[in-house]
Formats: structure tokens, C-alpha cells, sequence
């Protein structure tokens, strides 16, 4: 069946489906200032800063119908708190999705991973500001148009609504709170806006729809009557057409315009002061995504989680300064973490980053736990506890190391780094005494020794080396997983127990000590003698440490590593080897000689024969020439065993040489 046109929110048939499309209807045109004032007012006598009330006041269409609410606002549950709730129609162009929008979290890069071209995506933390508003700081007004365009795009490309919002309009109600905007790099004022909190996806889409750039909706239509008033009635206009010469997209834009919306403007937490305005926001979102059956990619809750915890541990003092949190949020290049007199080296941010996430020192512990424990709580009066354990912990420590890839790398390249990472670190790390110390390599190469000469219980300084040269032999593809695929010879052992048979010996600990040595030299893990000195190949190149290597020469499966051979014995290998090498040779050009002979033209005369007489003769030379060097090899043999042979050797010898001139 063809399809028939729109009706204007009539059933239309399209194939087998019977569409519902939003009726065509026109946008309220701005309202009368005076009823702004009065909403603006109203939400001033709760409390509210004068300029965060004006930028709520003007989102409506209908302030009059708002005005009830304030004094009487609805509550939404959260784990732990009630949310206060405004609700009306709002203009689309007047609300702006989420630049921190989580979902995007997995996509953000950062300082550390110093990518060119990167995107100007960031996370940067929202705290409560004051009654009813959120406050986030950027460097400029650019930044955060910036930021915005990029979310919108990154969202709307990640996330595409069915039914299409073209034909639906929004459903279901975003839900957004007020936002100051405090900008760092400049002498500019703050500004107030109204960013989207739950249901950035369909806003982005929206606003796609109605055709708003992000600077429009944050500096432009939000404040100047003019231009809004402007904007309506170019929307108004494609309504005034005849129903058949509105286009697609003229009809997407006037069903987007106007959408129903629920504004937060405070929270009342069970506990006072428990739970404030942001981390009730977070849990409301969470409730929708990271507790649902079809949750955010684990790349992108881990990030987001992890930006809690660093900012609950600042909070807590466990990290120390804004700045060490920014190095292990990995928001300063190494060049500026140093510049803060910051250790700037991976394997220390990867250490402390991974003790943060696994330690149970209390002060520690439950600094981290709460952001997770909030987010994760099963039921929303709290009678069942959530355990946040190591391995709900451990994933977030990681994916704040994997940031210093984010953008330099592919994303199969960060999945297989995360997941090396995570199986090569040991696995009982909350039951350890180990913290990352200021210790350099060779100084917890030699504490590590003392431990094991010792034979202490407790080996703190192996485990920190083993945690640095994790992350460095990650990092660097020079570790990975065990093999399933090769029978029985194969190598079973995960990473981690690799590792922690490296830890056992001095060899084992000397090469952790050099990987993490040279990856602060930006060189790549080499491989060691004795004296700690690079191996190098047969063209002086220093050999590589990779995972072959580590299981087969440093950690075989199944016991000790064989002592190295002195020079007679590895000449002697050698010998037998290239033996053995010869003969596969000899064997292979037979073969191939074989081979040759048979390949025969259509009179079946064999082409080495007919075409291959300067083939033949330069194979004939070579082989003579070899055959030469073998008669002189032989001959040199016979002298040498001669001269040390026993005279019945000597008989013995003769007797075997007659033989074989008499079968010659």
C-alpha cells in the first residue's frame, strides 16, 4: 500500500505499520513579562540567587501555570533523598543538554593521552552552588560552546530514539536543573543556564530538529526576546503553509519546539546534609541507566564513577590537592603535572591509582565507597546493603589509568589494555600492606630481594614493583592472557601468575625493575643479563620483553628457570643446532630439486632441461663450492680426532675409512 500523506495527527499507513504522528500545532508565542517577574520572584523567596531565578522564569510557556508549583513543588524518590520537582512546557531552544552527559563518558579524552585533534570534551565536576543550582567551572564562553556542540553531536550519533522524535515529539519529559557556569580563563560574568540532566538524548535530537546551534541556546535565545520571539515565528510560519508543501523537516522542527519538562529546584535527603543537590541528580540518572537492564557501556559508568570517587577522596583529604587529583584524573599532561611538582611518571599515577580503588585502610575505603554505594543501592530505603568490594572497585582504578590512551589508541587496543591490566595485577590486594612509596626502581628492587632473602610473610616492596610493571607490560602488549588453543603444551597461567613467579626470584624481579626503568626512559621493556646489562641480537639490538619470554626464559610453567648455559655449553647448543639446521636444508633442496625436475612442457621434456641450462650451472657451482667446504670440514675433523685418538681409535678409524672406499 502507498503511503498516504501526514494528517496532522491522524492514523497514517506506511506499509505494514500504522503511524501516529504529533499533530502540527503552533508555539506559543513569549509570554508577558509581567508573569516572568512574578515566577522569577516567587522562585527568588525560596531561596534562589536573582540571576539563577531569571534564567528558570523565562523557560516556560506558561509561567501561570508554574507559579502553584514553587510553593508547593512535587517529589520524585531517590535512594536516600526526595527530589523537588517543577513541571510545565518549556521552549526546546531554551534548554541545553548535558555537556557532562555520561554517556559520553567513554568518548572523553583527556590531557594525558596528549592526542592531536582531539575533541574539547571534558569532565569537569558539577557541585551545588546554592539553593535549587548546580555550578560547573570552564575557561571560557567558547569552551563551553565547545563543549555543548560536541555533546550534542557525540549523543546524538550514539543514541537514536524510536520512534523518531521528528514524528513524536518528546515523550518523555526531560529532566534538567539550573547551572551556573563560572568561567576561569577570562574576566567574563557567570551565566545561569538550564542544562538537561536525564534526557539529553532526546533534547540533542530535538534541538537538531529544531535547528538551534549550541551558542543559540546558551547566549542567545535563552536572553534576548527579540531573537526568541524571531525564532517562533519562523517556526509558526511553516505551520501557516498548506499541509502539503510542509516539508519533513519543517514538520520535525515544529513538533519539537515545545516539549513538557520537570525543572529540580531543591532535594530534601533523609539524613540532613547526606545527600545534596549534585549527588541527588546523579542518583536520579542512575536510576534510569546504570541500574537498568541495558546500562551505559561499562566504559562509560566506570568513567563517570571513578570522577566521583576521586572527587569524594578529595573531599576526604585523602588526596591531597586539586592538582594530584587532576594527575590521576588525567587532566595534566605529564609536562604540567611536573610543573606542580607532581611525580609524572606512569607506572606512579597507575600505583597510586590502583591503591586508591583496592586499599581497606577506612579513611580511604570509605571515601571511595560512597559515590559507588550511591549509585549502586538496591533499594531506595537502603535495608539492603551494598558491598562495594575490590572487583566492583578495581575496574574504575583502571579505566582512570587508560585515559593517559584515550584517543592515541583504538578502542580494541584500550579494551585489550584494560583487560591485561586487570588480570596482571595481583588478585588479593585488599589483603596487603603495600602503599606506593617514593621509592625508585633499584631501591624496590633491592628492598624486594631483602624480602625474599628473608623470606618475609609480608612482601610490600615486591608487591609495588609487581603493580608498576603491571601496568608498564600492559601498556606496552609485552603480557597478555593465558592460551587455550595450543594442547597440551600450552601455557594456562593467567598474568597475574606469571607475574607473581617473577616476584619469586631475583632474576624475575630484575626484569619488573628494568621494565618500569625504561618505560620512564620512553623506551620500550628490555631484556637483561645478569649484570643488568641489555641482550642484544645479532645485528646489537637490545631484545625486547614480550609475553614469550616472560613464560618461557624468566617464568616457565611448571618450575625453576633453568640456570643460563656457560660459553662451552652454549657453543655447544649452537653446533647442534645449526646441525640439525643443515640437514633440514640439505632435505628441503632435495625437494625442491625433485620438484623441478618434474615440471615437463607439452612435449614432456622437462624445462630445467630445455630452458634451465644457466639455472643448472649456477646451481652446480654453488653446490660444488659447498661440496668443497664439507670436504674440508671433514678432512679437518678426521685430523683433529686423529691427534687425541687412542691407537685403537686410530685402527678403528682406518678400518671405517677403507670401508667406505671400498663402497665408493
Amino acid at each position: 500500500m502507498t503511503p498516504s500523506a501526514s494528517n496532522n495527527g491522524e492514523p497514517t499507513v506506511n506499509g505494514e505499520r500504522t503511524e501516529l504522528s504529533k499533530p502540527l500545532r503552533r508555539i506559543p508565542s513569549i509570554p508577558d513579562p509581567a508573569l516572568h517577574k512574578e515566577l522569577r520572584a516567587a522562585l527568588k523567596k525560596r531561596g534562589m540567587a536573582d540571576r539563577v531565578a531569571g534564567a528558570i522564569s523565562t523557560i516556560w510557556t506558561d509561567p501561570a501555570a508554574v507559579l502553584p508549583q514553587v510553593t508547593n513543588p512535587q517529589r520524585r524518590r531517590i535512594p536516600g533523598a526526595y527530589l523537588l520537582v517543577i513541571s510545565g512546557s518549556v521552549y526546546m531552544s531554551r534548554l541545553v543538554p548535558d555537556p557532562l552527559n555520561p554517556r559520553n563518558a567513554d568518548h572523553v579524552q583527556f590531557a594525558l593521552a596528549q592526542a592531536s585533534g582531539a575533541p574539547p570534551a571534558t569532565l569537569v565536576p558539577a557541585v551545588q552552588e546554592g539553593e535549587g543550582e548546580l555550578a560547573i567551572r570552564v575557561e571560557s564562553r567558547d569552551a563551553i560552546i565547545e563543549q555543548v556542540d560536541w555533546a550534542i553531536e557525540t549523543t546524538r550519533n550514539r543514541n537514536r530514539p524510536q520512534p523518531d522524535i521528528a514524528e513524536q515529539g518528546i515523550m518523555d519529559p526531560p529532566i534538567g536543573v539550573a547551572t551556573t557556569v563560572f568561567y576561569d580563563g577570562t574576566d567574563e560574568g557567570p551565566t545561569t543556564h538550564i542544562f538537561v540532566r536525564e534526557g539529553s538524548s532526546r533534547t540533542s535530537h530535538g534541538l537538531y530538529n529544531v535547528g538551534t546551534t549550541a551558542e543559540e541556546v546558551l547566549f542567545s535565545l535563552p536572553r534576548n526576546a527579540a531573537s526568541m520571539q524571531a525564532h517562533i515565528d519562523k517556526i509558526n510560519n511553516y505551520v501557516s503553509k498548506p499541509a502539503e508543501d510542509i516539508s519533513a523537516t519543517e514538520k520535525g522542527a515544529i513538533r519539537c519546539a515545545v516539549t513538557d519538562f520537570e525543572l529540580i529546584i531543591g532535594v530534601v535527603p533523609d539524613v540532613a546534609g547526606a545527600v545534596d543537590l549534585s549527588q541527588a541528580i546523579k542518583a536520579r540518572v542512575a536510576q534510569d541507566h546504570l541500574n537498568t537492564k541495558e546500562p551505559w557501556t561499562d566504559a562509560a559508568k566506570h568513567t563517570a564513577l571513578a570522577e566521583e570517587c576521586l572527587l569524594s577522596a578529595r573531599a576526604a583529604g585523602v588526596i591531597s590537592s586539586d592538582a594530584e587529583a587532576d594527575w590521576l584524573g588525567g587532566r595534566l599532561t605529564p609536562t604540567e603535572a611536573e610543573a606542580r611538582k607532581i611525580v609524572a611518571f606512569g607506572d606512579d599515577r597507575a600505583a597510586r591509582a590502583v591503591h586508591l580503588f583496592t586499599t581497606n585502610e577506612p579513611q580511604i575505603h570509605n571515601a571511595v565507597r560512597q559515590p559507588i554505594a550511591l549509585v549502586l543501592t538496591n533499594e531506595p530505603t537502603g535495608r539492603k546493603r551494598t558491598r562495594v568490594t575490590t572487583k566492583t572497585k578495581l575496574p574504575l582504578a583502571v579505566e582512570l589509568i587508560v585515559r593517559e590512551k584515550r584517543g592515541a589508541s583504538s578502542d580494541g587496543e584500550l579494551t585489550r589494555f584494560r583487560k591485561v591490566l586487570t588480570e596482571a595485577l595481583p588478585g588479593d590486594l585488599q589483603k596487603t600492606g603495600w602503599r606506593p612509596t617514593k621509592r625508585n626502581p633499584e631501591q624496590l628492587y633491592q628492598a624486594a630481594l631483602k624480602e625474599i632473602e628473608e623470606a618475609k610473610d609480608e612482601r610490600p616492596a615486591a608487591v609495588e614493583l609487581w603493580v608498576r610493571a603491571a601496568y608498564v607490560l600492559a601498556k606496552h602488549n609485552a603480557i597478555s592472557g593465558p592460551r587455550h588453543d595450543v594442547g597440551p603444551g600450552g601455557d594456562r597461567r593467567s598474568a597475574s601468575a606469571v607475574l607473581e613467579a617473577l616476584a619469586d626470584t631475583a632474576q624475575g624481579l630484575q626484569h619488573l625493575r628494568q621494565v618500569i626503568e625504561d618505560d620512564r626512559a620512553d623506551q620500550q621493556p628490555r631484556q637483561v643479563d645478569d649484570q643488568g646489562q641489555p641482550r642484544r641480537d645479532g645485528e646489537g639490538n637490545a631484545l625486547p620483553i614480550d609475553n614469550d619470554f616472560l613464560r618461557t626464559k624468566l617464568a616457565p610453567k611448571g618450575g625453576q628457570t633453568p640456570p643460563p648455559l656457560n660459553p662451552d655449553e652454549a657453543v655447544q647448543a649452537h653446533y647442534k643446532r645449526g646441525v640439525l639446521a643443515t640437514k633440514d636444508a640439505l632435505r628441503s633442496l632435495e625437494a625442491e630439486m625433485r620438484n623441478l625436475a618434474d615440471l615437463v612442457d607439452d612435449d614432456g621434456i622437462p624445462l630445467i632441461e630445455r630452458e634451465g641450462k644457466s639455472h643448472a650451472r649456477l646451481l652446480m657451482e654453488k653446490l660444488q663450492g659447498l661440496a668443497a667446504e664439507a670436504q674440508d670440514w671433514w678432512e679437518k675433523a678426521v685430523e683433529a680426532q686423529s691427534a687425541s685418538a687412542s691407537p685403537a681409535a686410530k685402527e678403528t678409524e682406518e678400518q671405517e675409512t677403507s670401508y667406505e672406499d671400498e663402497a665408493a
